[in-house]
């Protein structure tokens, strides 16, 4: 192990961490856009899809059909970005498992256990707020990834609103828990706190 570049890389992860952080919430809350649309369209096509059932003329279900691939065609953009917004919060998942990885194999190295990457930040805090990110992002990535693999495939407006709450609850990479630690690590590095935390 090249020891020099080791600490110079634990600065980078320090920096790193936060920003993922930050583009994680960034993510998530731009994926809370992308389903209000989502839901405010499939709103509209259950509604067009009772008046289709309901047609009686073959002009009114010539209409209806036309109203409800328009429906569909403007489905698939709000769609990608969902794709979009879990392929960035994979980005971040591995990323943050990469960094746990390679700082726990360091950790075995005295120098580096005893090494502070700055004033208030010692090696092992890094790792300790890694090993907490590493935990939080797998699980929470999971409920995100059932919630867009779910979305093609939405039958009612219970199911929507499942999914609604599924995206928006961040119970394990959010909540009070998750809060205090980025306050710590952020007060550490001397991080001002941005206000979706």
């Amino acid at each position: 192990m090249n020891l020099s570049k080791a600490i110079m890389e634990m600065f980078s992860m320090s920096e790193q961490v936060w920003k993922d952080v930050e583009h994680w919430q960034t993510a998530i809350q731009n994926g809370v856009v992308a389903m209000r649309q989502i839901k405010n369209l499939n709103l509209k096509l259950f509604e067009t899809e009772d008046l289709l059932n309901n047609a009686v003329s073959r002009r009114e279900l010539k209409i209806t059909e036309k109203r409800i691939n328009n429906l569909y065609l403007r489905l698939q953009r709000p769609l990608a970005t969902m794709n979009q917004t879990l392929a960035k919060l994979t980005q971040i998942r591995d990323n943050t498992a990469r960094m746990l990885s390679r700082l726990t194999l360091w950790m075995d190295d005295d120098i580096v256990a005893q090494h502070r990457i700055s004033l208030n930040l010692p090696s092992s805090k890094l790792l300790a707020v890694l090993q907490f990110l590493s935990r939080r992002y797998d699980v929470e990535w999971e409920v995100k990834e059932t919630v867009v693999n779910a979305l093609e495939n939405i039958t009612s407006t219970y199911e929507m609103e499942l999914l609604m709450t599924g995206w928006g609850s961040c119970c394990h990479a959010g909540g009070q828990e998750f809060t205090k630690m980025l306050h710590e690590y952020y007060e550490i590095i001397g991080r001002p706190i941005r206000k979706a935390f």
